[in-house]
């Protein structure tokens, strides 16, 4: 079985099925997505821990990255793509007919796979989405920035550099960036899309320690494709097969003594 290292999830086996509400910050229920004719997830329901680490793992093409862009509505930018079921953010269906999802889209921050920052300077990375808002107070926009790169453990690396472009930044350096701006606007969830996969091993520890960081403000939802990671970072696993929810517990039943045959072919490399 995977090592688990110093993250070993929530403390003692917890059935999430029955987390109550106040320490819930998303429901997912009966949730099918259709591609055209295609289905693409099967009848999902799951409770995700609010401020905690949650990671989606499974094999290339199963649904995780789809799972994941279900939260904020990224997949209504699909043409043919069809959402059933339903996901509570701390009690409000977003896709209700009245919810409005820019608003939606501020409530839950989210960064992709490769590092993808504005051809903007550092600074004005950061502020995007508060200019968006209408912030103009440049007393409160240096503040967020500050905040915010201090947050996403950059700010020591940068604070001399703030007008730069932000295309002079590493790889790391960009993606640590696209996360100060994705928290720059206080989201309740933070979506990680593969944070790492496109980074160095150095820049993939830093980004590790700045998610377990992270989880002490906002709800992490972290799609990966390396099981190691996800035993190292995150409270619970949710391991996804063909668009099916197989198991989801916390990290460390999960990963030593999962109760799915298919969830220990998956973790001890017999396919995948």
């Amino acid at each position: 079985m995977i090592s688990i290292g110093a993250n070993i999830g929530l403390p003692g086996p917890v059935d999430l099925s029955s987390l109550p509400d106040e320490q819930t910050a998303l429901v997912i229920r009966n949730l099918n997505l259709h591609y055209g004719n295609t289905q693409a997830l099967f009848d999902i329901n799951m409770r995700i821990p609010k401020g905690k680490v949650t990671a989606f793992i499974g094999p290339s093409g199963c649904g995780k990255s789809t799972l994941l862009r279900c939260i904020n509505r990224m997949n209504d930018l699909v043409d043919g793509c069809r959402v059933d079921g339903e996901i509570s953010l701390h009690g409000t269906n977003v896709y209700d007919e009245d919810v409005d999802v820019p608003s939606l889209r501020r409530r839950v921050g989210m960064v992709f796979q490769r590092p993808n920052p504005f051809p903007k300077s550092i600074y004005e990375n950061v502020i995007y989405g508060l200019r968006l808002q209408g912030v103009k107070n440049v007393r409160t926009l240096d503040d967020a920035v500050e905040r915010s790169l201090r947050s996403a453990a950059l700010w020591d690396e940068v604070k001399d550099r703030l007008h730069e472009n932000a295309f002079g930044l590493s790889g790391g350096q960009q993606q640590r960036l696209v996360i100060a701006r994705a928290i720059a606007i206080e989201p309740e969830v933070l979506l990680l899309d593969e944070p790492t996969s496109a980074l160095d091993p150095i820049s993939t520890l830093t980004i590790e320690e700045l998610i377990n960081d992270l989880k002490r403000k906002y709800t992490v939802v972290i799609v990966t494709h390396n099981m190691q990671q996800a035993a190292r970072v995150s409270d619970q696993t949710a391991f996804i097969n063909l668009g099916k929810l197989v198991e989801y517990a916390d990290t460390d039943t999960l990963f030593t003594t999962p109760k799915n045959k298919q969830t220990e072919d998956y973790i001890t490399g017999r396919y995948g």
